[in-house]
């Protein structure tokens, strides 16, 4: 697993939901564990609701990432509204 695809595509989607007032952390891409674990953020949000939800959120992250990194992976996303 390469972690700067990763983090690029985990960038990709944090471009979208930092319009809307989020962000998509990386907290870890490990290539030993095929680990891929991300924390959403609603520091500024009004509306957490209106970014995208979570199961969509989630299919969104992982079609990112596996444009870039081919194979298998672990993703675990933390999101505050589960």
């Amino acid at each position: 697993m390469d972690a700067e695809a990763v983090a690029q595509a985990v960038d990709e989607v944090g471009r979208i939901l930092r319009a809307d007032g989020g962000d998509l952390l990386l907290l870890e891409a490990d290539p030993a564990t095929l680990r891929v674990r991300l924390e959403l953020r609603f520091d500024d949000v009004s509306c957490a609701e209106c970014i995208l939800a979570p199961d969509e959120l989630a299919q969104t992250v992982r079609a990112a990432i596996s444009r870039r990194v081919p194979g298998e992976f672990e993703l675990l996303l933390l999101d505050p509204r589960r």
